[in-house]
């Protein structure tokens, strides 16, 4: 078996991509593709990491050959290997915070609720709930989820419970202090927030990279035909509810198509703008090369 095969072979066995093992590796997926078809070598430094990375010795890398135990180590077990080391400092912070968040949210639930608060209790609890959620399953970028989860239950909460949304700073010019200036800061609150959230994701996407191939471009395209569709289509739902008498107004049904069609957007506009960010990172890769 080759250098290329066994590169593959490890990479595959370990469910990992190769835009994974090229953002671990901070080189481009191509250079992965070429050690794998043995189009290339390697540098040593890239070895030594990748032997970290599959959790194996350079020897086992590069020759294939298994690891000679070392008899004089006093106390040595050779027939358990070692847990991965970088398994043991990332998950277990991540499973430990999950667990203590999912049990302060549902005691938070169950405490609101005991009080009268009704559903409305799992609003207040659903932040911790989510984090929680997201700490147990996810272990890249977590604390990046955890905002944006944050970030839209607040954003619920003060829909329901106030009206506002972040669309209040499109009328800061014709605002008045009968309006209250209050509601007219928390919107812009709102929007400084979640332009910092979009910012922060882009950074953590920072070395991704997608080949502009068929694939990429139909998945980007498909993306912003939905986005274009959907704020189309909840526009004209916008259009129909105003042009209908109040008292044939369902305020709940308004209250979720319009919050559901403004976070379903949210979702495509972030997620074309990370796809677009990383046609155009490979692009300047392949015209370097």
């Amino acid at each position: 078996m080759s250098l290329g095969e066994r590169i593959r072979s490890l990479r595959t066995e370990r469910n990992m991509s190769q835009n994974d093992l090229a953002e671990s590796l901070k080189v481009s997926r191509q250079s992965i593709s070429k050690w794998e078809t043995d189009g290339a070598t390697p540098d040593l430094d890239k070895l030594v990491s990748m032997s970290e990375i599959f959790g194996i010795t350079l020897d086992e890398l590069i020759k294939g050959a298994a690891p000679i135990p070392d008899m004089q180590a006093s106390g040595a077990e050779t027939s358990n290997p070692a847990p991965n080391a970088k398994e043991v400092p990332i998950r277990a912070p991540h499973r430990i915070a999950g667990i203590i968040l999912l049990c302060f949210g549902a005691l938070m639930a169950i405490l609101f609720f005991l009080l009268g608060g009704g559903l409305a209790s799992l609003m207040f609890a659903s932040p911790f709930l989510l984090c929680g959620i997201i700490c147990l399953y996810t272990h890249k970028r977590a604390g990046l989820w955890c905002g944006w989860a944050v970030y839209l239950c607040v954003d619920l909460y003060l829909r329901y419970a106030t009206g506002i949304t972040w669309r209040i700073i499109w009328m800061t010019a014709q605002f008045t202090p009968e309006m209250n200036y209050t509601r007219l800061a928390t919107g812009w609150g709102q929007f400084l927030v979640g332009v910092l959230l979009i910012v922060l994701t882009l950074w953590s996407y920072r070395k991704k990279t997608a080949a502009c191939d068929k694939k990429h471009i139909i998945v980007a395209g498909t993306d912003l035909l939905l986005l274009v569709g959907l704020t189309f289509a909840q526009n004209e739902i916008i259009r129909y509810f105003h042009s209908l008498p109040y008292e044939r107004v369902n305020d709940i049904w308004y209250f979720w198509l319009r919050s559901c069609g403004d976070y379903i957007r949210l979702c495509l506009l972030v997620a074309l703008l990370v796809q677009g960010c990383a046609l155009i990172r490979q692009r300047r890769v392949d015209k370097r090369a």
